[in-house]
């Protein structure tokens, strides 16, 4: 993500690497110089400077955008920029709450009362990344199970309250700005069989189906025969139930409960999709899920891959956003890299890169139409039975 030795992914990286070291030799230093009680001054001048000194964040009038319902956190922030991951925190506990539309708010006003830089808890969510205990970057076949189960089997009625019908948590693809989500949604299905040149009779594999609209759609309307795979095992139960409602036959759209490296040996396809799903792969294990895909591809398939990454040279607030991502929406989605790297990573498996898009204002869009999709559903009696915290970070 970073052009610069100056840019905020290395700032983050060498606080962690040196700063950490440097703690623990500065113990050492003073235990063998000055005695061990002296090493109580080391934690407690950290702690100083890091509330007195790093947290010093200008003044702001905070008050106007938000209300404090916590008297010690009002102290501290109504009148200076609170920094994204305390006020990330402070709303999802219910301690401060949006004065006007949390969306326009942000859109309009972040700058005038958010302040981008790293707090201590961020740090420690880091730390945890590197070990294999708590990071939620350890992918294999079980942890991926379990990650996309606790996002994923949380219940189809809350996906359903911001996705809309067409249950399609992937970006849209819009033709204009007067069009509804549904007709962005067809845009995107049909870019996607386009793209993989689909023909009748046709092979077609979508790794990480989610709930299926995609195979479906290839199946029913350009007539490929589709296959499946989602790891959720709720997912899969909604596949299956739409397809038997779209009197579609296994032969025409099957669906596959497994994991991508569960997928049968000697299964060839036409074409295979993978719409924002690598991300999930996990760095590490990049070039094992590319060589499975090349693999399964026939000798002239397609393969189409979506992917929501971040912008190299990123600034303090892309980085926090894409912290936020990975902490709190997508756990383990470490993937998420700059574009040169998907390319790169795809000539290195073996395949010819044909084209690429950048359609990150259509997400935008998608964003702000499941944002208003769950606004308006959110008082809904199946919405209302999620934790409160959930319903929040949504």
């Amino acid at each position: 993500m970073a052009n610069k030795w100056t840019d905020p992914p290395i700032q983050i990286i060498l606080s962690i690497a040196i700063g950490f070291p440097a703690f623990v030799l500065a113990h050492i230093f003073v235990a063998y110089t000055f005695g061990v009680l002296y090493t109580t001054i080391i934690p407690l001048s950290a702690y100083a400077y890091y509330q007195y000194v790093f947290l010093s964040t200008p003044p702001a009038d905070t008050e106007a955008f938000l209300s404090f319902k916590d008297e010690v956190l009002k102290k501290r922030w109504g009148s200076r920029k609170i920094p994204m991951h305390i006020l990330v925190e402070a709303f999802l506990d219910g301690q401060v709450a949006f004065n006007g539309d949390v969306l326009e708010t942000l859109d309009k006003h972040r700058d005038e009362f958010i302040d981008w830089r790293p707090n201590w808890s961020l740090f420690v969510f880091l730390v945890q990344q590197a070990l294999p205990a708590t990071s939620s970057s350890f992918k294999n076949v079980k942890a991926t199970t379990k990650e996309i189960a606790d996002h994923y089997d949380r219940g189809d009625d809350f996906f359903a309250a911001f996705l809309g019908p067409m249950m399609i948590y992937t970006s849209a693809y819009f033709n204009g700005t007067d069009q509804t989500l549904e007709q962005a949604q067809e845009n995107k299905l049909n870019l996607i069989c386009e793209k993989l040149h689909l023909k009748p009779g046709h092979t077609m594999l979508d790794i990480g189906c989610g709930w299926g609209t995609l195979v479906r759609h290839a199946a029913s309307r350009f007539g490929a025969r589709s296959t499946g795979v989602t790891l959720s095992k709720e997912g899969a139960r909604w596949c299956r139930e739409q397809n038997e409602a779209a009197n579609l036959s296994c032969e025409q759209c099957d669906i596959m409960h497994c994991d991508y490296r569960e997928i049968p040996v000697g299964k060839r396809f036409n074409a295979i999709s993978a719409v924002e799903m690598a991300e999930h792969v996990g760095i590490a294990n990049f070039q094992l899920f590319l060589g499975n895909v090349r693999d399964m591809l026939e000798d002239d398939g397609l393969f189409f891959m979506q992917v929501a990454g971040l912008r190299k040279g990123s600034n303090w607030q892309d980085t926090q956003w894409g912290l936020f991502m990975s902490r709190y929406i997508f756990p383990g989605a470490d993937a998420s890299t700059p574009l040169y790297w998907y390319t790169q990573q795809c000539e290195m498996a073996g395949f010819e890169v044909h084209s690429v898009e950048n359609i990150g204002r259509h997400y935008s869009h998608t964003l702000k139409a499941w944002y208003f999709n769950f606004l308006a559903n959110r008082s809904k009696e199946q919405v209302r039975a999620y934790p409160e915290r959930l319903c929040r970070l949504w």
